[in-house]
This record gives structure tokens, sequence and C-alpha cells, in this order.
């Protein structure tokens, strides 16, 4: 099981895109219209019975970068799309359809920065495929019977992209050392001021706009219980595993241990602000035996 932790740094400390070919239409949620602009459908695990292959859709309403899915087997897919939704605040709209591949049997819907919805039936909306789903997955969905959640949704994509597949993303600055050089130092001071619980020693590592936000949730009431929450949720021992950094940003690859034992993995993003590194964002995901 994973779980994982993607949001700006003081909210981990505390807890008009162009649309992609292939996908068009919307959901409302609420009445509020939600646009979805990129989408992805494969022949993925049944999250409840992995040894089950299970016709699904993926639908975004912010594009995957190019390359996300390189490599990746459909069964890494729904790892990809859940971290893409925390770092970029996308919805998902996710479609499982049923033996016959034919009808959609269970809805999943995340909305940042905290909203799901899930349904489960023998008919879902109303699915039409213009073909049976193959090499490619053209057709539409719609959803008009929920008080809600209402969609309409017109999809062509191959299986496994909605554009290209396999464009590896270009690659940008250089590699740093085997510690993460200064921007790994930044961090790894981070990571134990976070542990210590010092609120001054986390502030002086932090952008100055999160370190901003932090500054005035020291005057919450509750400040005290979140920063213990803060110290909970930090790592307990923690590496870098690699690194690279041009002369405005930095990204980290980092693993470890959880408190409890789970392994994590992370990415970590800096800039540089001031003529010093900066950390901007930390995304950790947790693998739970």
């Amino acid at each position: 099981m994973q779980r994982h932790v993607c949001v700006p740094l003081f909210l981990s400390a505390l807890i008009a895109l162009p649309a992609q070919a292939g996908v068009t239409g919307q959901c409302k949620l609420e009445g509020k219209p939600i646009k979805f602009v990129d989408g992805y459908a494969a022949m993925a695990p049944d999250p409840f019975e992995k040894t089950k292959q299970v016709a699904t859709f993926w639908f975004l309403s912010v594009p995957l970068e190019a390359g996300a899915l390189a490599g990746k087997k459909p069964a890494d897919f729904d790892d990809v799309m859940s971290s893409h939704a925390f770092d970029k605040d996308s919805t998902t709209l996710e479609l499982r359809l049923d033996e016959g591949k034919k009808v959609v049997e269970q809805l999943q819907m995340y909305v940042p920065p905290g909203t799901s919805r899930s349904m489960s039936s023998n008919a879902v909306g109303k699915l039409a495929l213009k073909a049976p789903f193959g090499a490619k997955a053209a057709g539409s969905w719609a959803l008009t019977d929920d008080d809600d959640l209402n969609c309409n949704i017109s999809f062509d994509l191959a299986m496994g992209a909605s554009g290209p597949a396999g464009v590896a993303p270009k690659a940008w600055g250089t590699a740093l050392p085997a510690d993460g050089g200064a921007p790994g130092a930044v961090y790894m001071a981070m990571h134990k001021a976070t542990l210590a619980g010092d609120v001054d020693g986390m502030l002086k590592h932090a952008t100055k706009a999160r370190a901003a936000e932090m500054d005035k949730a020291r005057k919450d009431p509750d400040f005290k219980m979140m920063l213990e929450m803060i110290k909970a949720m930090e790592p307990k021992d923690v590496r870098i595993v690699s690194g690279r950094a041009d002369a405005t940003k930095a990204e980290l690859q980092i693993a470890g241990k959880e408190g409890d034992g789970a392994s994590m993995t992370g990415t970590v993003k800096l800039v540089m602000e001031g003529g010093a590194w900066k950390i901007e964002k930390v995304d950790t995901k947790s693998t739970m035996k």
C-alpha cells in the first residue's frame, strides 16, 4: 500500500493550459465546472484484485509532462497519476470498466486540495465506445443522474497516452554530487530542524513565500499541535539519492524510512533566492508492507 505526501513546504510542514489532443469535456461537481484536458487508457491491475486486469481510463485537468509514463508499466500508472494530482493540483477522474469492457463499473475522482468522490454500480453513467477497447479507446462518457456530479467527456486515446508515446523529457542542468552538494546540505539542515521542531531553523531554509506563510501560522492557537504533526510526518531516516541543478533551480531525489518503518522516496524542489538555495516544495511517497 502506498501513501503520498505532496504539498507546498508550508503545508507539508503543517500539513489556461492548452488542451491535449484526444480529450474534451468537463464535469460539474456541486455546480463547479472542471475541464479535462488530458487522458490515458490502459489495461491496468484492479486495485482490489491485483491479478485481475481492468480496462481503465484516467482523465486529468492538468496535462502530464512529456515522458511522465515513459518506461512505466500500467501497474505504475495509478502512482504516476496520484503524484501528478498532488504536485500539479490536478483533478483526476478514474473510470474502471467491467470484464466485457463496455460499461463503467467504478468511478474515483480526486479534486484538490482534498475532495474525493467514488461510485460503484453495474453501470456508472453511460459509456459509448466507437470500437471495442483495444489498441485505441475512442468514444464518450456521460453521467447525468447524480445530484452533485455531472459529466460529459469525449475521448480518442491510444493505449497509455494521449499523444506520442515514450517521449523522454529533455535533460536540464547538471548532476549534483552524491551528497546533493549545496542544495543537499540545505535540505538536510531543514530535515534536522524539522525533527527538532526548530521553527526558526525551518524558516531559514524555506523560500520567502513559504516562510511568510509558516511565520503567520505561528500565531495560530493550534500551532503547537500542528508542529507536533510536522515532526511526526518527517522521515526519521533520510538520504540523498541523486540531484540536478542549474543556476535558478535544483531537484533532489531522496529515500529513507518513516518512523513506523515504512520505506519512503521523494523529491525536493529548491530555488535560488537571494543568492542562497531555499526549499520550495517536498513531495514524498511511503510504501507500507
